[in-house]
């Protein structure tokens, strides 16, 4: 299990650097003059690269192996800090953020498998929970710090960025490290497509997708528009505060995950949709009320809810994937949630605040997730329950 360990400290010093921008978004609107549809790009520009990276370096990962991969996506987010450091203004952070984007999808699906891989066949499912656990936590240590150094710390917009290249530095001699986990490599094309394994495709469109864009949006939301919210709505001028809420909306969905270990599948994924559509809620009394603590209370409880969620897709992807699969699958399900909480809709929900106001956005945005949650509960697990029903007649 010490490989284990080992790959689980690379995903977690990667996913630190991917998200530290969030606390300075407010910083960089007031400082350029964006609107809110922007503020919704610095996510946008992220997903316009992950998404194609994802389904293609998915498949060559199982090609050409792991470490190949995980080597150029940490180079190409090592290149990204650097531009942010040196403070490009607006076209330079997005194309960052782009950047940043191509190197994630790059790692994150890759580097899953890859930790699944190395583990014992008995030890799948406690590795699966683990990787989910590691990214949930290391995107939400990324605000966190961020927000402290921004408020106590001196050169709050280069100092994180400088920090993570050193860890960045260390995850690269991890890999090398390591040994290679995919020793018969296939040689099928590969094609810029989600491919599931046909038996489990409604599962996956029925419950894994709609499920994983749900909670992504709200994290995509915690992620750039809570900060805004925050300092525009709240008047929250403690930045450290203003970070917690990227930290809170991650870091409890890891601990959470933690604390259920053997929840099954099906039941962390219809918990999980409910409390975080309930909990969401107190994010928008929060205005009228001009309660900091009811939002950052909120934001906690809806990511540990999402944390379930999450958790219970990874279980499932792990389920369904065959071996020489299962890079892909994981990539095309961390595909799905991106695309549900850092693309279009949550573009939709920036356009929405530019027109009416930003709690008015939230609001809709909290109603809009109750009605798809509550169909995944009602309409799409019952794909869950005929795949259960095969898995008990199958010889």
């Amino acid at each position: 299990m010490g490989r284990v360990w080992r790959t689980w400290t690379v995903l977690l010093f990667f996913a630190v650097g991917t998200s530290l921008i969030t606390p300075l978004i407010p910083l960089y609107q007031d400082a350029l003059g964006f609107n809110d549809t922007v503020v919704t790009l610095f996510l946008g520009m992220y997903v316009l690269t992950l998404v194609p990276s994802m389904l293609t370096l998915g498949q060559f990962s199982d090609q050409v192996g792991r470490k190949p991969v995980l080597l150029a996506a940490i180079s190409v987010l090592a290149v990204a800090q650097i531009i942010i450091l040196s403070e490009p203004g607006l076209v330079g952070l997005l194309l960052a953020r782009a950047m940043q984007g191509a190197a994630t999808g790059a790692f994150f699906g890759t580097c899953t498998a890859f930790l699944v891989d190395a583990s014992p066949p008995d030890k799948r499912r406690f590795s699966s929970a683990l990787a989910s656990i590691s990214v949930r936590l290391g995107l939400g240590l990324g605000p966190g710090i961020c927000g402290v150094l921004i408020q106590y710390a001196p050169d709050p917009f280069q100092l994180p960025f400088a920090a993570h290249l050193v860890l960045l530095a260390i995850a690269a001699c991890i890999v090398l490290w390591l040994p290679e986990t995919v020793l018969q490599r296939n040689r099928r094309p590969i094609r810029l497509r989600l491919e599931v394994p046909a038996a489990e495709r409604s599962v996956f469109w029925r419950v894994l997708v709609p499920s994983g864009m749900i909670f992504s949006l709200f994290d995509g939301v915690s992620l750039s528009l809570v900060p805004v919210f925050m300092v525009r709505v709240l008047h929250v001028q403690n930045y450290a505060l203003v970070g917690a809420a990227g930290f809170l909306v991650l870091v409890t969905g890891a601990l959470s995950q933690s604390l259920v270990p053997n929840m099954r599948a099906r039941r962390a994924i219809l918990l999980g949709l409910g409390v975080a559509c309930v909990a969401f809620v107190g994010v928008v009394v929060a205005a009228p009320l001009e309660s900091t603590a009811l939002l950052l209370a909120s934001v906690a409880v809806t990511g540990a809810a999402c944390g379930l969620v999450f958790k219970g897709g990874i279980d499932l992807c792990t389920e369904i994937a065959p071996p020489e699969d299962r890079g892909k699958l994981l990539s095309a399900y961390y595909v799905a949630c991106y695309l549900g909480g850092f693309s279009v809709p949550l573009i939709i929900v920036g356009v929405i605040a530019d027109m009416i106001g930003l709690t008015w956005a939230l609001a809709i945005l909290s109603m809009a997730a109750a009605l798809a949650a509550l169909w995944v509960g009602l309409v799409g697990i019952r794909a869950l329950r005929g795949l259960q029903r095969v898995e008990i007649v199958a010889p």
